[in-house]
């Protein structure tokens, strides 16, 4: 087998918000509705960009110091729709996720987000994945290894034979922890020292990088 030939896995695995679909400015819409219905401070684009990745208990602490508990519930009732309804893919997904495809490469979401199906479905990417995991599918969420070992379950594919795309440092340290390769990508704001640092073999700017890197 040649060097480029030993890089291209079986399956790649792919983190959803800022990886595969640009859906900061929506959320970032939909989170100030719901702060302004519980008298809360506006959050700015910079609280919300360090927050991705986050369970949504998890960027609301990061905001507000707090998350009531029958916040999350309502939140997803009132404000889901109007939160997905903004989701857009990069440019690039859909030409990526259709080349991997074609050269007989498997493909799964792992995502922090819970109803991470509706979230795919509407960037219209739903077809496009084999295997969907989000926070009610795993039990623990990233950094922990289990979304992403769950995933692997799902594809009946070894860590070994896997690539992992994320966009932060807990998709890094997750795919670490399964012994999943991991490509780190510049668009949810996290940097290259510190994805480099949790654990990424590569990181890019663009999807598009990323066939060059497994010899697709």
């Amino acid at each position: 087998m040649t060097e480029t030939g030993s890089l291209r896995p079986r399956a790649v695995l792919f983190d959803f918000d800022m990886t595969v679909s640009d859906t900061a400015a929506s959320i970032l819409v939909s989170m100030n509705m719901f702060a302004e219905e519980m008298g809360l401070r506006r959050v700015t684009e910079g609280d919300l960009m360090r927050a991705i990745g986050l369970t949504l208990e998890e960027t609301w602490m990061s905001y507000w110091g707090r998350c009531e508990p029958e916040w999350p519930e309502y939140y997803r009732s009132r404000y889901k729709t109007q939160e997905i309804s903004g989701f857009r893919p990069f440019p690039d997904a859909v030409p990526l996720l259709d080349r991997l495809r074609g050269g007989g490469v498997r493909t799964a979401v792992v995502t922090n987000r819970w109803m991470a199906r509706l979230a795919v479905e509407a960037s219209g990417l739903a077809g496009l994945f084999d295997v969907i995991v989000g926070a009610e599918d795993a039990g623990r969420p990233k950094p922990d290894p289990a979304p992403v070992l769950v995933a692997l379950g799902g594809l009946d594919v070894p860590p070994s034979g896997a690539l992992l795309v994320g966009d932060s440092h807990l998709d890094m340290l997750a795919a670490s922890a399964a012994g999943v390769r991991c490509v780190g990508v510049t668009t949810g704001g996290t940097g290259r020292e510190a994805l480099f640092g949790a654990g990424a073999w590569r990181v890019c700017g663009r999807l598009a990088e990323i066939p060059g890197l497994i010899g697709l």
